[in-house]
């Protein structure tokens, strides 16, 4: 497993996950769709995790591979959730905690990220099992459509 450096934030809504703009090439040349090929090859997943911020636990709602080391990860998670982690871009998954944890930030932005994806690691969470069952229903439509696409060629 790699340390985390490329965490793609992303707006799950409508049964769709759209990629933030990033603004570094790195997100721009075909990482994801690679990223999403890994994961399909080994069947997707569902798992719980659990950060600490401000005293309380966060669940944390993960899919990923049939292979994927969820037990691993865990330690990432937490310095995601303490932004102790050095990324290539700013994931915004520690404000978003706190927010859901009623947290005030001390800047007013308009955030909706509400899920992320580690295309290194090939893994991608989010906050609420609600998120997760919608993140999974989409992932496994661009699965569908990805393999339509092969089979029309």
């Amino acid at each position: 497993m790699k340390r985390p450096y490329l965490i793609q934030r992303c707006e799950l809504g409508g049964g769709k996950l759209t990629y933030d703009y990033m603004g570094s090439s790195e997100f721009e040349w075909g990482a994801c769709p690679a990223s999403l090929k890994r994961i399909f090859a080994s069947g997707l997943t569902e798992a719980e995790s659990t950060v600490v911020v401000g005293g309380k636990n966060v669940q944390v709602f993960l899919v990923a591979g049939a292979d994927f080391a969820f037990s691993e990860y865990q330690q990432y998670l937490q310095q995601l959730a303490d932004n102790s982690l050095r990324l290539k871009e700013w994931s915004n998954f520690d404000s978003a905690i706190k927010l859901s944890l009623g947290i005030p930030l001390d800047w007013k932005r308009d955030i909706r990220t509400n899920a992320w994806f580690d295309i290194d690691n090939d893994v991608l969470w989010t906050l609420s099992r609600k998120d997760q069952q919608a993140l999974s229903a989409a992932l496994s439509d661009i699965q569908v459509k990805w393999a339509s696409k092969e089979t029309a060629t």
